[in-house]
C-alpha cells in the first residue's frame, strides 16, 4: 500500500483554520469579563492535576494591563533571579494552589470598559480550610479584558505591592 503525501496548501489550510479558531475563541473571551476571568481560572487544577499556567510568566500580557504587566516585568528583573515583591501567584494570591476551587460571585459594570468583580478561592487542603475573596478591578484594553488590580486580604492591592508610584498609574 503506497501513502499519498498531503499536499502542502492542505496543512496550511489547516493551521490557517485552527489559527484562526484559537484567536476567535480568545475574541470571544476578551468582550466579556466573566468569560475572560473564568477563562483565567480555569487553568487551575482540577482533582489536584498539575497546570502549565503562570500568569506572570510570558502570558503575562494576557492577563494583566500593560501597566502592570510591566511593574510584575520590573520586579522579576530587579529580583535577578531572586524573590521579588511578587512571590507568589496573584490570581489566588498563594504559593500553592493545589486543591484550590474557585467562583466569581460578582461582577459590576463600573463604567466604560470597567469591571469590579468578586472571586471567592477555596482552600479545602490546607491545615485549616481558607476560604478568601479577591476583589479582581477589570479594564477592557484594545487586546481585551485584562485586570488593572487584585486585592485580597493578604495584598490589599497588587499595584501596591510595587510601591507608592504604582498605585498612580491609571488604566
Amino acid at each position: 500500500m503506497r501513502h499519498r503525501p498531503i499536499p502542502l496548501i492542505v496543512l496550511v489550510a489547516g493551521s490557517v483554520l485552527s489559527l484562526a479558531t484559537a484567536v476567535q475563541a480568545v475574541g470571544a473571551a476578551d468582550a466579556d469579563p466573566r468569560a475572560f476571568l473564568a477563562g483565567l481560572y480555569a487553568h487551575y487544577p482540577v482533582a489536584g492535576k498539575a497546570h502549565p499556567f503562570d500568569p506572570v510568566g510570558p502570558q503575562v500580557s494576557r492577563v494583566f494591563d500593560a501597566p502592570l504587566a510591566a511593574l510584575i516585568r520590573r520586579d522579576q528583573r530587579n529580583a535577578r533571579n531572586e524573590v521579588g515583591a511578587l512571590d507568589g501567584d496573584p490570581l489566588c494570591d498563594c504559593q500553592d494552589d493545589a486543591g484550590m476551587t474557585w467562583k466569581i460571585v460578582n461582577i459590576v459594570p463600573q463604567g466604560a470598559g470597567r469591571a469590579l468583580a468578586q472571586v471567592r478561592l477555596t482552600f479545602p487542603d490546607t491545615p485549616r480550610p481558607r476560604i478568601d475573596d479577591l476583589r479582581v478591578d477589570l479594564v477592557r484594553t484594545p487586546a481585551g479584558w485584562r485586570i488593572h488590580d487584585i486585592a485580597s486580604s493578604d495584598t490589599p492591592s497588587l499595584r501596591g505591592l510595587f510601591g507608592p508610584a504604582a498605585r498612580r498609574i491609571k488604566p
